[in-house]
């Protein structure tokens, strides 16, 4: 008898520990969870902002074409968990084994702001996901030769841009954030340098 009492009361404690972790488990988790799933500001391993964060630094072409200021924090929800983790990234071989490790239905998000060096070491901050998508897109155009572009230094890391009537040559990191102000590609017709 005192054997199925004891077996009873090692039962219920189990019982009681399982729950209790779960229930701690819920409660920490709770409020961290990503309910909408289409969240624009959410992408996956495929998504075109990975693609282009990859290319820029020189993943598919062997030219880097920018330079990310690390650390670049990440709020992932991976598939094996519901709560949302924060991982930090250090470096360009951080960022690529990040992108090459998630599942195809893990979900990541951007700690913005980001900052991007040139080849000076000036910064450019990016704020938004599709500021940051344009940016990547142009900076790759630009370090691809495009003829688009009028060059002001070796490696077509700069380019002309006529800024209020004044020719400046700026970092390929900036040409998006130019353009979305009113300036022009290339030298401007009376360039007063």
């Amino acid at each position: 008898m005192e054997a199925k009492i004891t077996r009873a009361k090692t039962l219920l404690f189990k019982v009681f520990l399982v729950l209790s972790i779960f229930l701690f488990t819920f409660c920490q988790e709770h409020g961290e969870e990503i309910v909408d799933t289409d969240d624009e500001l959410m992408f996956t391993k495929y998504s075109e902002i990975t693609t282009l964060m990859k290319t820029a630094v020189g993943v598919d072409n062997g030219e880097q074409c920018i330079y990310y200021q690390y650390p670049i924090t990440f709020y992932a929800q991976f598939n094996t968990i519901s709560s949302i983790e924060a991982v930090a990234i250090d470096s360009d071989d951080e960022l690529f084994d990040f992108f090459d490790e998630l599942s195809s239905s893990d979900q990541v998000r951007i700690d913005f702001p980001i900052n991007l060096l040139d080849v000076d070491g000036e910064v450019t901050e990016v704020n938004t996901l599709e500021q940051f998508k344009e940016t990547l897109q142009v900076v790759i155009d630009a370090c691809s030769g495009n003829g688009e572009y009028d060059y002001c230094h070796e490696n077509n890391k700069k380019v002309y841009i006529c800024h209020n009537g004044n020719t400046l040559c700026v970092s390929i990191n900036a040409i998006n954030a130019h353009l979305e102000h009113g300036d022009t590609l290339g030298e401007c017709e009376e360039s007063s340098n």
